[in-house]
């Protein structure tokens, strides 16, 4: 993985919520409450707990002047500093918070235009960067679009349009207008280029909450248990099954970025004060089963939910009939099937049938191998030999792994 988050505002904790800039209007105030807001960013905005939109573009920054009511342009801005951006929005409010990051490999997608405008005639101001006047010559040009230029580049963001009668929502095929584009570019727009548009998608992910690792036990073949604490002031609910993204930090307080090392990673399971749960909402310290085994002590864990799920992953080859092994169902085979699975001894087929009888079941196989006391390699050879049927679970069950 590429990316690394470089930054975080914050609106509502400005001292003022907005500043009139000439020329453009009213522009809303946040503060650095992470890293630094360093002036091209990309962004996500954060609304609770949602991502609502993403690759906006921090295309300005100014700062209110000393002892004065003007504004000034800068490149970036520190901790704790109070900015007024534009984005690409004009709904940004107390609550809200525009994630910064950056990342050189994943790009939006632009793969349906919907609207094209040639440059007419090209101009810069010190305090809001590049604009020119275009000529809508098919589809539309909305504010806020992701728009690609001939000239290559990064995509940028719309961050204005305006007619003879002021700010507009939209220009139509025909029509001519001003755009505005702040610092993004990459290369100073020209009479001549084309501008092309393209819609962008208003809901990315449900974010499910963060949790710092304490201590991680390694359990061999690629896997991993983790203790984790939710921050103090946060909330969390992770879930069996759901995704993880894990941030690595590095820098230091006034410059504090994120690295994420890794990204779609299956939550396998979960336990909470020893005993295995399939979600800990409202649980501040608990052990999480990861499939990974690159995580390290103050790595960050967080969930999420995409807005639309993964795509389907291609098809297994065919399986030849002599190659089919029916899976014992740790959760329902009587002894005799459970004694034929790897690494099951009499004394342990008697530990698992009468923890199977007293709490119920196991979440899964990995879960039911470190209940009876199985080591790490005993574990994967069940795998492909046993699976953990549903059954209706409390919030109490199997004794997973203490940390």
């Amino acid at each position: 993985m590429t990316e690394t988050r470089v930054g975080l505002i914050e609106f509502g904790k400005a001292i003022h919520d907005s500043v009139t800039v000439p020329g453009l209007g009213e522009l809303p105030g946040g503060q650095v409450s992470a890293g630094r807001a360093v002036r091209g960013a990309r962004a996500r905005l954060r609304r609770g707990d949602r991502i609502v939109e993403d690759n906006l573009r921090l295309g300005i920054v100014v700062r209110k002047k000393y002892f004065s009511s003007d504004v000034e342009p800068v490149t970036d801005a520190g901790f704790l500093k109070d900015v007024f951006v534009a984005v690409g929005r004009r709904d940004l409010g107390n609550g809200d918070a525009l994630e910064l990051y950056t990342d050189d490999a994943a790009g939006p997608d632009m793969s349906r235009p919907e609207g094209a405008a040639s440059v007419v005639a090209p101009a810069f101001e010190p305090l809001t960067g590049f604009h020119a006047q275009v000529h809508v010559r098919e589809g539309i040009l909305r504010f806020g679009a992701l728009c690609s230029s001939t000239r290559g580049g990064q995509p940028m963001r719309v961050l204005g349009l305006f007619g003879p009668a002021g700010p507009l929502e939209e220009l139509s095929s025909g029509q001519v207008g001003t755009v505005l584009l702040g610092f993004q570019c990459d290369a100073p727009p020209m009479a001549g280029d084309t501008l092309t548009a393209f819609p962008s998608p208003e809901f990315v992910e449900q974010r499910d909450g963060t949790a710092v690792v304490h201590g991680v036990s390694d359990l061999g073949q690629g896997a991993v248990v983790a203790a984790v604490e939710v921050p103090e002031g946060r909330s969390a609910a992770f879930t069996v099954g759901v995704s993880v993204r894990v941030l690595r930090p590095i820098g230091t307080t006034f410059n504090e970025r994120s690295t994420v090392v890794a990204a779609g990673l299956p939550v396998l399971s979960l336990a909470r004060d020893g005993i295995a749960v399939r979600t800990t909402a409202g649980s501040r310290v608990f052990t999480v089963g990861l499939g990974t085994r690159d995580l390290r002590q103050n790595d960050v864990i967080e969930a999420y939910v995409p807005s639309s799920p993964p795509l389907s992953p291609p098809p297994l080859p065919p399986v030849a009939a002599a190659d089919l092994v029916d899976l014992v169902d740790v959760n329902a085979a009587p002894a005799d099937e459970l004694g034929r699975l790897p690494g099951l001894s009499p004394s342990r087929v008697a530990t698992a049938l009468e923890l199977r009888r007293r709490q119920g079941s196991f979440p899964d196989v990995e879960a039911f191998g470190v209940a009876i006391g199985l080591q790490p390699h005993e574990i994967v050879r069940l795998r492909g030999r046993a699976t953990a049927g549903r059954v209706a679970l409390p919030e109490t069950g199997v004794r997973q792994l203490d940390i």
